[in-house]
């Protein structure tokens, strides 16, 4: 009888852990298929910039349970706009998605700027007229004609660049195109080395790694544009959900987290081509966003 109650006991304690993991409520996080942010499968499955920083940041809010669901960018607006408790780290804050989703205090993250992307060798019909900086205007290069700019329905790249785009689709018809069936960056890419479209807007750091994977995509241009910001903040959100609020409200109170943030740049700089890692880090330095 003694070895039974014993044997119970054992069994009880084993199982209480499990039962009080079960009452935790479990938040929902929604990743990319996009490389190099995350990577879903192969020998580096896991190894992504935003896996890592991702998992560090799971293991530092034991008050929810977790589980990581792969998304596309349409569902994971419907999920976050329907109150699902989702979360991502994939977001860019923009004012029409304050609406439905609620952002962490600071961002964990900077990155550059997106770029305009053209293929090798590619001159528009009126040249690349850059300012001083080197850097091209997008509505300018537009408003002079003989130029398609591709792009991807929902991506969004800040606020004065999306005004640009929406406001060439209505005064210069035909000068905007949307692919919507070609979905991911990569289809987009394959038309402007065909050159099927002229340029396209992105970030030279996700071409690159896509180009690693698929070479026949072709060598491609990058130009810094004057309505794009230096550098772009990134941050947790969850849906505008109780559990969403309680995650973001967790993920403010949060210290201790400069170590994942420092390996979370190296990690980003050194993908970077060589003349945008070195825009990044005087970027850096210049902003003092370090210690954000």
């Amino acid at each position: 009888m003694a070895k039974l109650l014993a044997n119970l006991l054992a069994a009880l304690l084993t199982t209480l852990p499990s039962l009080a993991s079960a009452e935790l409520p479990q938040v929902r996080w929604l990743v990319l298929d996009f490389v190099p942010y995350h990577v879903l499968e192969g020998p580096n499955r896991g190894t992504g910039l935003r896996d890592q920083y991702l998992d560090t940041l799971i293991r530092r809010l034991p008050e929810f349970r977790h589980q990581i669901e792969i998304s596309g960018t349409e569902r994971m607006f419907v999920l976050m706009k329907t109150g699902q408790p989702v979360c991502t780290l994939s977001m860019l804050r923009v004012p029409e998605r304050e609406s439905f989703a609620v952002f962490s205090n600071k961002p964990y993250f900077w990155q550059l700027a997106p770029v305009l992307i053209a293929r090798k060798g590619y001159t528009p019909p009126s040249g690349w007229q850059r300012d001083k900086d080197g850097e091209v205007s997008l509505s300018g290069l537009l408003e002079r004609g003989g130029v398609t700019l591709g792009t991807l329905p929902k991506r969004r790249f800040g606020k004065e660049l999306d005004d640009v785009i929406e406001r060439m689709r209505a005064e210069h018809p035909g000068t905007v195109l949307d692919f919507t069936e070609h979905g991911l960056l990569a289809g987009l890419l394959r038309l402007v080395g065909r050159g099927r479209v002229d340029v396209t807007l992105g970030y030279a750091i996700e071409v690159e790694q896509l180009r690693r994977d698929l070479p026949e995509l072709g060598e491609f241009d990058y130009f810094g544009l004057v309505e794009a910001p230096d550098m772009i903040p990134t941050y947790v959100s969850c849906s505008r959900s109780p559990l969403g609020r309680d995650v973001i409200s967790a993920v403010n109170a949060l210290s201790g987290m400069d170590t994942a943030k420092q390996k979370l740049r190296d990690q980003y700089g050194a993908m970077l081509p060589e003349g945008e890692r070195k825009r990044y880090r005087a970027q850096l330095q210049s902003a003092d966003k370090l210690g954000e």
